[in-house]
């Protein structure tokens, strides 16, 4: 079992790639190395294999990163099911985690830029409507706050004091933003998915 996410960058030709681009590439080296792991493709339309578990968190930490890009935002299409070959390009391969990733990029809109199929409908009806609702938040996150999430979840063991001095802010500005931008509860939600995934 593994997890697919397939995406691209909304408003990409509005800002010069040389600025977006190479914010996509670091993020998604986070998780392992192209092509096998991740691929761009297209221009602005990119893959990721990730651990079925780990997919929102990845999801997060991208749509943060590209948020902190004036103007920019992401759409991402995440699909958890079986792979059928190992391939060393991540576009070359095919299967369940694929067609299901396909298909929920097929479903976004303006709205909606993230959508998720499993293999369990009961699990893709849970996962939908809470993803919907944080929707709600994290498609207005302002650059700022973005920049704050995206050092939150890349140091998740560091206190709020020390997200402040690294990031050269007050603690009270970051907890203000933070909570502007509803990180606690997007996290709980992001921890209720993981268990969920963990204990299938």
């Amino acid at each position: 079992m593994t997890s697919i996410l397939t995406g691209d960058i909304i408003n990409s030709r509005e800002v010069d790639s040389q600025i977006w681009l190479p914010v996509l590439k670091s993020t998604l080296n986070n998780y392992g190395t192209t092509p096998k792991k991740w691929e761009i493709y297209r221009g602005d339309s990119f893959q990721l294999e990730v651990e079925p578990a780990m997919a929102l968190l990845a999801a997060i930490h991208l749509k943060c990163c590209i948020k902190q890009i004036t103007s920019l935002d992401i759409r991402l299409g995440i699909g958890i099911g079986k792979k059928d070959q190992t391939t060393s390009k991540i576009t070359e391969a095919n299967g369940e985690a694929f067609v299901n990733s396909g298909q929920a990029f097929d479903h976004l809109n303006n709205k909606r830029t993230m959508a998720l199929i499993t293999p369990w409908p009961n699990v893709n009806q849970e996962m939908q409507l809470a993803l919907d609702l944080a929707l709600l938040t994290m498609n207005t996150w302002p650059t700022n706050a973005a920049k704050y999430i995206q050092t939150s979840i890349e140091h998740p063991d560091w206190k709020q004091n020390e997200l402040a001095k690294h990031l050269g802010k007050s603690q009270g500005t970051i907890s203000q933003s933070l909570n502007r931008a509803g990180f606690d509860d997007i996290m709980k939600f992001e921890k209720r998915y993981r268990e969920l995934i963990t204990n299938l």
